[in-house]
């Protein structure tokens, strides 16, 4: 029975201090309310204050050519003649996931910014993207920038490290850190999204747009460079063969016509008989040599459309983008419920601190 008495008089104690709490809480309302309030007009100035963004989307898929059985014997086959026809050997240098890391590489980054933004202007699209995020006005109040321009190709080695640091900024502290996004919304189909949200909606396309075909052109060039340069070389070789041998074909066709007009004298008879004959013998050689190459230089470009990766574009935004305005209410509401917190706190901090 005591140690039931006990227990009882503890959870009575118990809700006397919770209520107690509760109302003493309540008579301090005044100071909750002015937290609040506070606290709301802090949330929606902040929201207010914040720009408007626009976001550019670009949806597309990649398919890789797979290096199969059937290409793996079209490479081996080449080979017996001493060709190389690439085989897939250079399709992993950019494959998988490595493509989204590539879209966020710096030096693409770059070569994006410094492109015209259009013919009507000499502008790039770094010089719009510093007017339009407020960083010219930051730059000409420095006296170590002054207005500088990206358009502008200047020798001076200073000048270019100063717009490198600049672009360096740019990207890193900027682009790459929320303004810029890429990710696989379907692994399996391999489908990857682009994002990229800026404050002006065409500036927003614009960057968009260009990374997108820019990184498409590099991203095939590198998977197919090593197959591409095989069929230039196999090109050169078939064009140098045919040449001579259209040369031997003219000079064979000199000496039968000349065996026919001179063929009285036994001497010239003779001598054009060596020449034909040599002639025929390098003509026939040369022909048995061009065919292989000509074999192998179809062989090499079937190879290289196999390797070729077809990336399709599904989806791209287009005039009007997504507007975005963060919520004044949503932030008043949100600071104003944080503020309420902390105030009630500090009133209860300060009162644990008083005698009782």
């Amino acid at each position: 029975m005591n140690e039931q008495s006990k227990d009882e008089i503890s959870l009575n104690d118990l809700f006397q201090k919770i209520t107690d709490l509760i109302t003493f809480i309540l008579t301090q309302w005044w100071k909750i309310a002015i937290g609040v309030l506070l606290g709301g007009s802090i949330g929606f100035i902040y929201a207010w204050m914040q720009p408007i963004t626009y976001t550019a989307k670009t949806t597309f898929v990649v398919e890789d050519a797979k290096s199969g059985g059937g290409l793996s014997s079209l490479a081996s086959l080449a080979g017996q003649f001493g060709v190389d026809v690439g085989g897939g050997g250079g399709a992993s240098l950019i494959s998988g996931d490595n493509i989204l890391y590539y879209f966020k590489s710096e030096s693409l980054a770059k070569e994006v910014l410094l492109s015209p933004f259009d013919s009507k202007s000499n502008n790039t699209i770094a010089d719009i993207y510093a007017d339009k995020h407020g960083f010219r006005e930051q730059w000409e109040s420095n006296k170590k920038i002054g207005d500088i321009k990206f358009a502008n190709q200047s020798n001076s080695q200073t000048n270019s490290r100063l717009k490198d640091s600049l672009l360096q900024s740019i990207i890193r502290d900027h682009i790459l850190n929320g303004q810029f996004d890429i990710n696989r919304i379907d692994k399996k189909a391999g489908f990857i999204q682009i994002s990229v949200i800026m404050k002006d909606e065409e500036l927003a396309k614009k960057y968009c747009d260009r990374l997108v075909t820019l990184a498409i052109q590099k991203y095939i060039s590198i998977k197919t460079e090593r197959q591409q340069k095989t069929v230039e070389n196999l090109q050169a070789r078939a064009d140098s063969i045919s040449y001579l041998l259209n040369r031997k074909t003219e000079a064979s066709a000199v000496i039968q016509t000349a065996a026919s007009t001179m063929d009285m004298n036994p001497l010239y008879k003779a001598n054009s008989f060596v020449a034909a004959e040599s002639t025929s013998r390098d003509k026939s050689m040369l022909a048995a040599v061009y065919a292989e190459v000509v074999k192998n230089l179809e062989l090499a470009k079937f190879t290289l459309n196999q390797e070729t990766p077809v990336i399709q574009i599904t989806d791209q935004t287009n005039f009007p983008l997504l507007k975005t305005k963060k919520s004044r209410l949503k932030f008043a509401v949100v600071f104003g419920f944080i503020s309420s917190i902390l105030v009630i706190g500090l009133i209860l901090t300060i009162r644990s601190f008083k005698p009782a």
